[in-house]
Protein backbone atom coordinates (compact mmCIF):
# COMPACT_ATOMS: atom_id res chain seq x y z
CA UNK A 1 0.00 0.00 0.00
CA UNK A 2 3.05 2.24 0.75
CA UNK A 3 4.53 1.65 -2.25
CA UNK A 4 1.22 2.24 -4.69
CA UNK A 5 0.86 6.13 -2.47
CA UNK A 6 4.66 6.90 -3.00
CA UNK A 7 4.66 6.23 -6.92
CA UNK A 8 1.20 8.50 -6.87
CA UNK A 9 2.89 11.03 -5.50
CA UNK A 10 5.82 10.93 -7.67
CA UNK A 11 3.71 10.78 -10.57
CA UNK A 12 1.96 13.92 -9.54
CA UNK A 13 5.20 15.90 -8.57
CA UNK A 14 6.30 14.84 -12.11
CA UNK A 15 3.22 16.25 -14.05
CA UNK A 16 2.97 19.42 -12.36
CA UNK A 17 6.84 19.70 -12.79
CA UNK A 18 6.51 18.91 -16.45
CA UNK A 19 3.61 21.36 -16.86
CA UNK A 20 5.28 24.20 -15.49
CA UNK A 21 8.26 23.54 -17.74
CA UNK A 22 5.88 23.52 -20.64
CA UNK A 23 3.81 26.78 -19.89
CA UNK A 24 7.68 28.08 -19.22
CA UNK A 25 8.39 27.15 -22.98
CA UNK A 26 5.12 28.80 -24.94
CA UNK A 27 6.47 32.41 -25.03
CA UNK A 28 9.10 31.66 -28.42
CA UNK A 29 6.84 32.81 -31.23
CA UNK A 30 7.47 31.84 -35.27
CA UNK A 31 10.23 33.81 -37.68
CA UNK A 32 8.55 34.00 -40.92
CA UNK A 33 12.56 35.56 -41.98
CA UNK A 34 16.24 35.48 -40.91
CA UNK A 35 15.91 38.93 -40.69
CA UNK A 36 14.63 38.76 -37.11
CA UNK A 37 17.87 36.65 -36.02
CA UNK A 38 20.23 39.45 -37.23
CA UNK A 39 20.96 42.22 -35.00
CA UNK A 40 20.08 45.98 -35.92
CA UNK A 41 23.76 46.99 -36.53
CA UNK A 42 24.22 44.21 -38.53
CA UNK A 43 26.26 40.93 -38.90
CA UNK A 44 30.10 40.98 -38.38
CA UNK A 45 32.53 38.00 -39.22
CA UNK A 46 34.90 38.02 -36.81
CA UNK A 47 37.31 34.79 -38.13
CA UNK A 48 37.84 33.46 -41.30
CA UNK A 49 37.96 29.34 -41.18
CA UNK A 50 37.22 26.72 -42.80
CA UNK A 51 37.10 23.27 -41.33
CA UNK A 52 36.44 20.28 -43.24
CA UNK A 53 35.77 17.23 -41.16
CA UNK A 54 35.09 14.65 -44.08
CA UNK A 55 36.80 14.36 -47.01
CA UNK A 56 35.06 12.88 -49.82
CA UNK A 57 36.32 12.65 -53.63
CA UNK A 58 34.43 11.66 -56.36
CA UNK A 59 36.37 10.95 -59.66
CA UNK A 60 34.49 11.21 -63.13
CA UNK A 61 35.89 10.93 -66.90
CA UNK A 62 35.20 14.21 -68.48
CA UNK A 63 34.41 13.53 -72.21
CA UNK A 64 34.93 16.06 -75.14
CA UNK A 65 32.69 16.65 -77.59
CA UNK A 66 34.44 16.31 -81.13
CA UNK A 67 32.45 18.17 -83.74
CA UNK A 68 31.28 15.43 -86.27
CA UNK A 69 33.46 15.70 -89.74
CA UNK A 70 31.16 16.06 -92.60
CA UNK A 71 33.85 14.04 -94.50
CA UNK A 72 34.26 17.16 -97.23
Amino acid sequence: MELIIILILSLIIASVTCMVLRNNMKTAKIATTACDYIPQDGFKLTAKDDVFLYRTTDRRKIEKNTPPSNGS
